[in-house]
């Protein structure tokens, strides 16, 4: 989380940082322009980097060429491992986190403390201009909104924002001319048109969420000083007289308190000295040309291009169909993360930000396993693993890992995953392989897993998994053949089970000390199934829904519409890419009610899981895998 709150920080500095370029730029003209460029970026803090990078899909799906896309599960692996070696998001390992969520909590307290603690001061000074407010009569003077009279000191503002007042000090028309309280009252009539209170509060939000983050404060001092500079301009253009609108705001100054609030528009906000100064010289501002007009409307279709060409995250699980080499960037992107680890420093900034924390909560377990390899001698790629990642063998001075890492989406690394790499010479099984197996699925399948074969951390992994297992053993039936097939990337003995309603495709890693030390089983298809028609036609209604950019997740569970909704935009990208909906068709029914459907769209194919629907008819598991 901390992370994440990291990378939204320095996302809204750096947009800052363009805002304040421009205005700069536009350090002439109209202070109406710069104010909503200050006022875009404090509103960027309150909107999430997820928020940007979904709008920039959907602008610019219709003018970029789509991106290559990997298949997308939503739910369900189409593998299950039941080992010590971490495979997709499982990454690197599962060591205690409980230092991190230590500091996490403590973190959140003091962000808690220091946001009652301004809400608290905030909520206490409006309270007493409400009372002001309440106390005060009214006057009769001609204008679009109410204007009241007041007993106190404070200078004349507009208080409110569903139902503005312009709030005058008893006396003021004593203090002032009639002339100069005429251009006061334009002040505050300017900032009733631009809403100003508004805005301000909303800017007040982002200092009360992000407290501790110097930038936000600085941000509200630019946005009020072109806030003033906006309205002085204003008044100025409506025809008063410089020199008499000066002066009334200096002998406001002088006889009267500053507004307590940012959300109360007053009249002697922001430098004064330099606010009287520009409104005597009474200087033109600089109609904005050409050029200046073509960099404000390009700027926004330049961030929408930015987020849209490289800062796309996708959680982990994802899978492709095999295809016969590495895929583009992969082994870069391994070779970047062997170096860095080699020289003490991580390289985190081309993965997402979830696979960075994880990276960063397991940096000294990963650092003690690449120190004890020495140098790296050379990477070779191993092909693909049954959950769609590259393999890689990386041979160091004194052993060698196994890489795996998932195709990388808009540069990123979206899963990655490391174990001790076995590395075979031979082609045939390894022995006590093919025993220990039968041992296992016999054991499944009589609800007695074969525990005392395995090591602690795939006993543990079983475990954990044991449920699924079961179903599994109980809807294949009976064991009728298990042959070798190959030896996969990551150099474990791959056996296809033939049972008696279906077959399966199981993985052992070679025995350590003749106990199994890793299990994976997929592909569990079952003979003779049948299509459900419920799910098909739920299918149907969500692929359609994906196509109106609008998934339909009151049809969904809420723990798939948690991660459906985490990875909308790269589906909706995905299916837009795909073309119109040409015809749904079952294939196949897997283990633990699985309906494999294949999907055809104008432009491509996807081979689309569908799991059981609840009673109510909602969608507990789907995965899709383009072909």
């Amino acid at each position: 989380m901390i992370l994440l709150l990291l990378d939204h920080l320095w996302q809204s500095s750096l947009f800052a940082g363009g805002a304040g370029l421009m205005t700069w730029v536009l350090n002439r003209n109209s202070a109406q322009v710069r104010f909503w460029l200050w006022f875009a970026a404090s509103a960027k803090f309150l909107v999430p980097f997820a928020g940007l990078t979904a709008w920039a899909a959907y602008v610019a799906a219709a003018i970029m060429p789509p991106l290559p896309h990997p298949t997308v599960v939503e739910m369900q692996p189409w593998a299950q491992p039941f080992s010590t070696p971490m495979l997709a998001d499982e990454v690197f390992s599962t060591a205690s986190t409980t230092s991190h969520l230590d500091i996490t909590a403590v973190l959140i307290v003091l962000w808690a403390i220091g946001f009652t603690t301004i809400a608290i001061r905030w909520l206490v000074r409006w309270s007493g201009v409400r009372k002001l407010l309440l106390d005060a009569a009214e006057l009769k003077i001609q204008a679009p909104v109410q204007i009241k009279s007041s007993s106190s000191r404070l200078e004349p503002g507009l208080v409110g924002i569903l139902r503005p007042v312009i709030l005058l000090p008893q006396g003021i028309d004593q203090q002032l001319s009639a002339s100069e309280l005429n251009a006061v009252l334009a002040h505050e009539l300017c900032h009733w048109r631009r809403r100003d209170n508004l805005l301000a509060a909303m800017h007040m939000l982002v200092e009360a969420l992000f407290w501790f983050f110097p930038l936000v404060w600085w941000l509200g001092a630019r946005l009020n000083v072109e806030r003033e500079r906006a309205c002085d301009e204003d008044v100025l253009a409506s025809g008063n007289d410089p020199q008499i609108y000066a002066e009334g705001i200096l002998k406001v100054c002088r006889a009267y308190l500053q507004q307590p609030l940012d959300c109360i528009a007053g009249v002697s906000g922001a430098d004064l000295k330099k606010r009287v100064e520009r409104i005597v010289a009474d200087r033109l501002c600089v109609p904005l040309g050409i050029a200046k007009k073509l960099m404000l409307a390009a700027a926004p279709m330049a961030i929408m291009t930015l987020l849209s060409l490289g800062l796309f995250a996708v959680p982990g699980a994802i899978a492709q169909s095999q295809p016969s080499g590495p895929r583009p960037g992969t082994e870069a992107a391994v070779r970047e993360q062997i170096e860095g680890w080699e020289k003490h420093q991580p390289v985190t900034k081309n993965m997402t930000a979830s696979l960075t924390a994880l990276t960063h909560q397991q940096q000294p377990s990963i650092q003690a396993m690449i120190d004890g390899m020495g140098p790296l001698k050379s990477l070779a790629f191993k092909g693909n693993a049954d959950n769609g990642a590259d393999v890689y063998l990386a041979v160091f001075s004194h052993g060698a890992l196994t890489w795996m890492i998932a195709p990388l989406v808009g540069g990123k690394i979206t899963s990655l995953g490391i174990a001790p790499a076995i590395i075979r010479s031979d082609n045939g099984p390894s022995p006590g392989t093919e025993n220990a197996l039968r041992q296992v699925i016999a054991g499944f399948a009589a609800n007695a897993p074969a525990y005392q074969i395995m090591t602690p951390g795939t006993f543990n992994a079983t475990q954990q998994q044991l449920k699924n297992l079961k179903e599994i053993a109980k809807e294949l039936g009976p064991l009728q053949a298990l042959t070798f097939k190959t030896i996969n990337p990551l150099g474990w003995d791959a056996y296809e089970a033939v049972y008696q309603n279906g077959k399966a495709v199981w993985s052992l890693q070679p025995l350590v000390d003749g106990k199994v030390a890793g299990i994976l089983v997929s592909n569990a298809v079952l003979n003779d199934a049948k299509a459900h028609g419920d799910r098909e036609a739920s299918l149907r209604r969500y692929v359609v829904s994906l196509e109106k950019r609008a998934p339909n997740y009151d049809e969904m569970t809420p723990e798939l519409a948690a991660v459906v909704h985490y990875q909308e935009e790269q589906t909706l990208a995905t299916i837009k890419a795909l073309g119109p909906l040409r015809s749904i068709t079952f294939q196949k029914g897997l283990a633990r009610g699985e309906d494999v459907y294949l999907v055809t769209f104008e432009h491509g194919k996807v081979e689309w899981s569908m799991g059981p629907l609840t009673p109510d008819g909602k969608a507990t598991r789907r995965s899709f895998r383009v072909l």
